[in-house]
């Protein structure tokens, strides 16, 4: 470590304040003048976060179920470290896209404060340490990134601190200070896996070559050290990874094919491994590349043949160490198929510590002056690249700011909806082909903006699904003159344009003139399935009070039924009906949130008064039901407690027949077609399951359904413990919420009710392996072989159950 005396130290802080200033000068200007639309990824960032917002103004640190919805909300290889980060930011100073980007500034610090720590701790030489600091406000990429939202430079940040510490506490001696480093580097790691899964490949090598070295010198205690760092590491984001670990791994598997649709080069070529190199002068900029390499090619020709050469192996070591890890990170990131220069972000500190110690390699007044001009002229460079300067063409990452807000009226859009539908969570179905500002997440996050009352949703890409689409959405979005893809994407994308402009059932909202003369319609339904209006009416009691329906339904058919419902705001939004038509041997159900779940007016909106809810829905009758009367019975089920209210309701009978026809009928609550799916999952058939809940939550992007299928199903399974329909459907509210005790707990007791059937006990092995619990799934697959031994599924789970258990020889005899 460096032994500056305390003025030093203080004289350094304040020329990185400075460093930090003028980063933070340049950012926020270049926001001043920005008014764009962020695009695809940035959009699906903000509007995370602000889901993580959202969740935050209910914070709850002792609650479960608290932790749960935080834990929820990213399923994928996106870890939430950087969106929570940004939660504060957005409390302070609004929810803005400029206001979210305030968080980079935190990085920044980050960034040139242990850059600063690590030049020092290598190199001993304060002069290495600040120039590195401002590399790093300097790279053209790191400015580049700056002036954007996404969770690269977040990741860049917590590995370049957890980086500064892993190198510190390999060379530290056993004592306080030692611990106290093992424990901030448990928790720099624990944050790097909360940033992003794959985060930790910046810091393997290293780590490797330090637990290596410890082995070797027999130093036992710092090997203690790191078993505490790996288990403070899992402790910090373990329950994260456990709740998602199976769709973090689908969803990086799935990212990785992205490199190979987008064309990106292989790594087992030339080109692929050329990618980042290649790079690397306009991203750190030539004047910084070219100078330190210049510096070190006079260096070695000055000092080839004398001894003051040998001075440089007092650091040695620690140009070694620096190589290795930019050399390590460099080969893992280029083995990837998906390539992007900010996939190896975390590189450019290192980078800027390498050059650093080569741009001050001689020391003289000559090359001090072009130290100096260097600097000058990298960030004219960097203001060259973020800024409309009238100089040459800075590299292909330039990011300049625009105002193409103001001709693409998003938020017009978006408010036309809230406007319209004052008392309704909406969703919009996308039609045009994704575009930098019109698609799928940038309309989303605008909704999010709007208080989250709008989401914004891809339709299909298939031909065979268009039907089914339109029948779910009731707000869509088309745009003039579209170049459509060849092949059935571009043919499906035809024909939702033209049937959504032609159809009766839908009415022009809006229109606005986009670049190029091209217009933006917005189409809603003349009939939406709800309708939510306030009245004037004392009585806010809830009620029943009317049902609209056919007195004769048709089995095996969707037939149509209104309700009008009336209440209070807070009775209706967190009510859900209980309505069971029946006779003296059977029934079927048309259980449902009130609105279908989507009364919703903002986070703290609570009218007062009594409102009414107008549903036009359609009722499932099963083709195995008997036929005859039928009369509805309807409760009242209070999401709040639990508790349920008997309705006052006409008495209202009808006859169920197998003949007949219904002309036309809404699509089916996504309740009861969960339902359904539920017959397939008892016989094992999942591969429509999947495909059909991936349309379903397109349908419902709160998956409010899910929620309802909960509070439905436990209700009926208190008093009806052995009604399987309910029971399965339970089972696939549980684990598309990954609510895993509950899941394995329901499963248990289906065993109990449907013993003879092989998938059950599968669906409970699986489960069992989902929570790393290899010996009670096996048990559960013994019992599954002996019932049913030639379902494919068994030999993958054995697999992967012996392999948990940690037992090849098993894996290799199940394998044959």
């Amino acid at each position: 470590m460096s032994d500056f005396d305390h003025s030093q130290h203080r004289k350094d802080y304040i020329i990185l304040l400075i460093i930090w200033l003028i980063a933070l000068a340049i950012d926020r200007v270049w926001f001043f003048l920005d008014d764009s639309i962020p695009a695809y990824d940035q959009s699906a960032h903000l509007a995370t976060a602000l889901h993580h917002y959202r969740i935050f103004q209910n914070f709850n640190i002792f609650s479960g179920d608290w932790w749960l919805s935080l834990w929820q909300l990213t399923p994928s290889y996106r870890a939430p470290f950087v969106y929570i980060c940004t939660v504060p930011f957005l409390m302070l100073f609004g929810r803005g896209y400029d206001q979210a980007s305030l968080v980079n500034l935190l990085y920044t610090a980050m960034i040139i404060v242990s850059v600063y720590y690590l030049g020092n701790f290598l190199f001993n030489n304060r002069k290495t340490s600040i120039t590195a600091s401002i590399f790093c406000v300097l790279f053209p990429i790191l400015g580049v990134i700056r002036t954007d939202y996404l969770i690269d430079y977040g990741l860049t940040a917590i590995i370049t601190v957890t980086f500064t510490v892993l190198t510190i506490w390999k060379n530290s001696y056993i004592g306080f200070l030692s611990w106290g480093l093992t424990i901030l580097l448990g928790v720099g790691i624990g944050l790097i896996l909360l940033a992003k899964p794959t985060g930790f490949i910046f810091i393997l090598v290293p780590s490797i070559w330090a637990l290596i070295s410890f082995i070797r010198k027999r130093r036992f205690i710092k090997l203690i050290q790191a078993c505490l760092s790996l288990i403070i590491a899992w402790l910090i984001c373990s329950f994260w990874y456990g709740l998602n670990w199976l769709t973090i791994i689908t969803s990086a598997l799935n990212a990785n094919q992205v490199g190979k649709r987008e064309g990106d080069p292989s790594p087992i070529t030339i080109a692929g491994w050329l990618y980042y190199p290649q790079m690397i002068p306009e991203t750190v900029g030539l004047p910084i590349l070219c100078v330190s390499i210049g510096i070190l090619l006079v260096y070695l020709i000055k000092y080839k043949f004398t001894t003051n050469l040998i001075s440089a192996n007092l650091h040695k070591s620690a140009r070694i160490w620096l190589l290795v890890t930019l050399v390590s990170s460099y080969i893992i990131c280029s083995l990837g198929t998906n390539k992007d220069i900010r996939f190896i972000l975390p590189c450019f500190p290192i980078i800027s510590l390498i050059l650093a110690d080569l741009f001050n390699l001689i020391e003289n007044i000559y090359f001090d002056r072009l130290r100096l001009a260097t600097l000058v002229l990298s960030c004219i460079v960097l203001l060259n690249n973020l800024f409309p300067l009238p100089l040459i063409q800075a590299w292909g990452g330039r990011h300049l700011p625009n105002n193409d807000a103001k001709e693409y009226p998003l938020d017009k859009l978006i408010h036309k909806i809230t406007e319209t539908n004052l008392y309704l969570r909406s969703n919009l179905g996308v039609i045009p082909v994704s575009t930098p500002q019109i698609n799928e997440y940038t309309l989303n996050y605008f909704g999010a903006l709007a208080d989250f009352r709008v989401s914004g949703r891809k339709l299909t890409t298939k031909l065979s699904q268009v039907e089914q689409d339109l029948q779910y959405f009731c707000w869509y979005i088309t745009r003039d003159n579209e170049p459509y893809n060849p092949g059935e994407s571009g043919e499906t994308k035809r024909k939702l344009k033209s049937l959504v402009e032609s159809s009766t059932d839908l009415k022009l909202q809006g229109n606005w003139i986009l670049p190029h003369g091209d217009k933006m319609r917005l189409y809603g339904c003349k009939n939406p399935p709800v309708i939510v209006e306030k009245i004037n009416n004392s009585k806010s009691v809830i009620s029943l009070e009317k049902i609209a329906i056919s007195q004769q339904l048709v089995l095996d058919k969707n037939n149509p039924v209104n309700y009008e419902i009336t209440g209070s705001w807070d009775d209706l939004q967190n009510g859900i009906l209980l309505l069971r038509w029946q006779n003296v041997q059977s029934s079927w159900y048309h259980d449902h949130g009130i609105g279908l779940g989507n009364l919703y007016c903002g986070i703290k909106c609570h009218p007062e008064g009594t409102f009414r809810v107008k549903e036009a829905l359609a009722t499932f009758i099963p083709k195995t039901l008997p036929l005859g009367k039928y009369q509805l019975s309807a409760l009242y089920l209070d999401r709040r407690n639990n508790k349920t209210t008997s309705l006052n309701i006409p008495d209202i009978t009808v006859d169920v027949t197998n003949v007949g026809t219904v002309e036309k009928s809404p699509a089916l609550d996504l309740v009861n077609r969960t339902s359904q799916l539920a017959q397939e999952l008892q016989q094992g058939k999942i591969n429509n399951i999947f495909v059909q809940v991936a349309h379903f939550n397109q349908y419902d992007p709160t998956q409010d359904y899910l929620k309802q299928i909960d509070f439905v199903a436990n209700y009926y399974l208190q008093t009806e413990p052995n009604n399987l329909n309910w029971r399965y459907t339970l089972v696939l509210s549980q684990l598309l919420q990954r609510q895993v005790p509950e899941l394995i707990q329901n499963l248990k007791e289906l065993t109990k009710y449907d013993a003879q059937n092989p998938y059950t006990w599968i669906y409970l092995a699986f489960v069992y392996l989902y929570n790393f619990q290899p010996v009670q799934a096996e048990q559960n697959l013994a019992i599954a072989e002996q019932l049913k031994p030639d379902i494919p599924e068994l030999k993958t789970l054995k697999s992967v159950t012996n392999i948990m258990k940690f037992l090849p020889l098993q894996w290799f005899a199940t394998k044959e």
